[in-house]
């Protein structure tokens, strides 16, 4: 079973993030991944890719149990697998939706950033990058992400304070583009995907954007 399941919704490929309650990340999931972006990015849909997370939280982040089971050769395997695994998402071609459904902690905060366009639900619920507080430093192409899409004064501020914030403060650091119902979220998110699809120039303008971004990952990943 894919940790990423997908649904064509009239040539929008929805993704949902699935894994338990809390829809933690660790390397098995990080390689499909990996394997499902790189997929998309070859054959990408007409009407671009909302990812979403399954049940009441986009994604807690990393696995902490996991994580500090891992010996030192698990450990770099590991931060290279987040770094493969964002860079495929920061690649895709195509518009690209992120619909936050719930907590969106550490790494899910860079996958928003990865995306083309953030809707967040309304709710009570925490958006944020807490890795200092974790003791889980930026991986390279995380923080590759983080450097080009977030303000410099609201990276500096949540990467420094592992503060979290809410969908209406996350508005106003670039953690979210708009919000929306919690039971209109997928609708409107979809919609907003077709709307930034339909544009002639969408895709020559997206990879224009990334350019800078997306060199500097290859050159990471090429070491």
């Amino acid at each position: 079973m894919s940790f990423f399941p997908t649904e064509d919704r009239d040539d929008t490929i929805i993704v949902t993030l699935t894994n338990g309650e809390r829809n933690t990340l660790h390397p098995a999931l990080l390689e499909d991944g990996i394997t499902a972006f790189r997929a998309l990015a070859e054959s990408p849909p007409k009407n671009g890719i909302v990812l979403t997370g399954a049940g009441e939280h986009f994604t807690c982040g990393m696995d902490t149990k996991v994580a500090a089971s891992l010996d030192k050769a698990g450990q770099i395997q590991a931060a290279a697998a987040i770094d493969k695994f964002t860079a495929a998402l920061h690649r895709l071609p195509c518009a690209v939706v992120v619909a936050l459904n719930g907590n969106t902690i550490g790494a899910g905060g860079i996958m928003a950033l990865a995306a083309d366009w953030i809707v967040a639900a309304q709710g009570d619920y925490k958006i944020g990058l807490p890795e200092a507080k974790a003791g889980l430093p930026f991986p390279p192409v995380p923080q590759a992400i983080l450097d080009h899409w977030l303000d410099p004064v609201w990276r500096r501020r949540l990467s420094l304070s592992s503060h979290l914030l809410t969908p209406v403060e996350a508005l106003s650091a670039g953690l979210a583009d708009e919000l929306a119902a919690p039971d209109q979220l997928l609708d409107q998110a979809v919609l907003c995907v077709k709307e930034l699809s339909a544009q002639p120039g969408f895709n020559a303008c997206k990879r224009q954007l990334r350019a800078k971004a997306n060199a500097e990952i290859d050159a990471i990943l090429k070491g």
